[in-house]
């Protein structure tokens, strides 16, 4: 019993000790979990650039092109305003497995703010792969490693892009609501992940390929504008340091502190940091993951895919929906700057408006 009195007190000791500690943790836990939570006190509206859905209702379209070269046929959905008008138009390209009905929320945003929107399948697409019966991967890993060395694909995917821009004057034979509504000389072209990596090649980088000549370049001049959401850097994809040199268009790269699907985040900021000036942008946002950029993360829970609940336990503690809307106004004051020429969305992109609504939750840099 002397023993056990003895021990009370060293016992005591140590519990308070431990329960000091447990207070600690859990403050540094919340200070973390808030530092990571997006705008807080209520930020100025006008330090957001359009986020609010734009004046035009928007209809939607699903068409099929054809490409006689290479005997494929090619899903397309469009988003464009409804009402008249005569906009610019952004391609974009879905990230490995994807299909071009994804990002809507991301989409119908430029849309709902005048731009025909337009979204290519690609061959790699999960649900194109099942509708044709062909076998598809075991999971992400996989998924991934098909196309990391596809080089035929990649070439495919470019070609896809192309195909959609030479087919800008059929859709509006086709389609009688875009009569007169696409401007076939104010393109832009954007792509998350593996679509980013399209984007990069239809932007002009130079990719180092087996078999063929260094330096391989597949780029069209007709995009004035490229937006690069979770974008690949050197050492993947034939991509070096020199790869970038000759990038001479406006560009906007997205990147987040848990974009981690592939090497550290940092990585991703390699097209920023060996494009040359001027009129290049990164974007990097704490708490921003792979999937942040698609929107899914930023529906309520309810919304979300068993996928997208699987990514919503990863990031818990972030502001998901504060997130994606960093995304929609970072993207669209970008493409109104170089596919509107507005003079407020250029004055918005070298302030640091968003970053100051973010509450430094973001960082803006430009060269």
């Amino acid at each position: 019993m002397r023993n056990r009195r003895h021990l009370r007190p060293a016992v005591s000791l140590l519990l308070t000790g431990l329960s000091t500690l447990l207070t600690l943790s859990l403050v540094v836990l919340v200070i973390r979990s808030r530092a990571q939570t997006g705008p807080k006190n209520n930020p100025p509206a006008a330090l957001a650039y359009k986020l609010t859905p734009g004046p035009y209702a928007v209809d939607t379209f699903d068409q099929t092109l054809y490409d006689a070269r290479r005997k494929k046929d090619l899903g397309v959905r469009i988003l464009a305003p409804k009402s008249g008008g005569h906009f610019p138009v952004i391609i974009f390209s879905h990230g490995a497995g994807g299909s071009g009905k994804n990002y809507f929320s991301l989409t119908q945003h430029w849309a709902s703010h005048g731009y025909v929107v337009i979204q290519p399948t690609h061959n790699d697409s999960i649900a194109l792969r099942r509708e044709k019966g062909e076998p598809l991967p075991s999971g992400p890993g996989e998924l991934i490693q098909e196309y990391r060395f596809n080089y035929e694909d990649w070439i495919n995917r470019v070609a896809d892009i192309r195909l959609v821009m030479d087919s800008l004057a059929d859709f509006e034979k086709q389609i009688p609501q875009l009569k007169d509504k696409i401007d076939q000389k104010r393109i832009g072209v954007g792509g998350h992940s593996y679509g980013a990596f399209t984007t990069q090649m239809i932007g002009g980088v130079r990719v180092s390929i087996p078999d063929r000549p260094q330096a391989q370049n597949f780029g069209d001049e007709r995009p004035r504008a490229l937006l690069l959401l979770s974008p690949q850097g050197k050492s993947e994809n034939g991509l070096t340091e020199s790869s970038w040199q000759n990038v001479n268009r406006p560009m906007m790269s997205m990147t987040g502190s848990k974009d981690g699907l592939g090497p550290l985040p940092n990585w991703r900021k390699d097209p920023f940091t060996y494009s040359p000036p001027p009129d290049k942008y990164f974007v990097f946002i704490d708490g921003a993951t792979h999937m942040s950029f698609t929107g899914a993360l930023a529906e309520p829970a309810g919304a979300q895919g068993p996928r997208a609940q699987l990514f919503a336990r990863m990031t818990q503690g972030t502001d998901q929906k504060a997130i994606f809307d960093y995304v929609k106004i970072a993207s669209l004051a970008f493409w109104d700057t170089y596919l509107k020429d507005e003079a407020k969305a250029r004055v918005y992109l070298k302030s640091n408006s968003l970053v100051d609504y973010s509450n430094r939750g973001l960082q803006l840099e430009r060269k």
